[in-house]
């Protein structure tokens, strides 16, 4: 199904419309403080986030989650957004992977992503393509 969608509409009212139709999204023109605002869609729930990063152009896509306690300030004045990466393996200082108590591995870490940089999020159910 298509749906258009008027152009005035908040990222908050375009998300409610995609999540009611449970469609793909495709948004254009898009400044970075929309993007974190659908970004903050995703509560505590895991989401996932595809964006080029800063370094090397090369493309980065990870599984996030917000709602744990941010260690970093920074995000309002350098365009980015600081995530929990669920995915990434803790090592200790000699490289080698961490394990906890039970033998399971230990995941996660800080990562902040460039919003200017996002190219698709996932979250609640809908899937943003973002194109400049």
């Amino acid at each position: 199904m298509k749906a258009t969608i008027e152009v005035n509409k908040t990222a908050n009212q375009v998300h409610d419309v995609a999540k009611q139709l449970g469609s793909n999204v495709t948004l254009t023109k898009v400044t970075p403080s929309e993007v974190r605002t659908i970004m903050r869609k995703a509560g505590t729930k895991i989401a996932s986030v595809h964006f080029e990063k800063r370094s090397d152009k090369s493309l980065r896509k990870m599984c996030y989650r917000l709602g744990v306690t941010n260690p970093k300030t920074v995000d309002s004045t350098n365009n980015q957004i600081t995530v929990y990466d669920v995915n990434k393996v803790v090592r200790n200082r000699d490289g080698e992977i961490e394990y906890d108590e039970n033998g399971k591995q230990q995941r996660g870490a800080w990562r902040t992503v460039p919003l200017e940089n996002v190219t698709r999020v996932c979250v609640d159910g809908v899937t943003y393509q973002i194109t400049r």
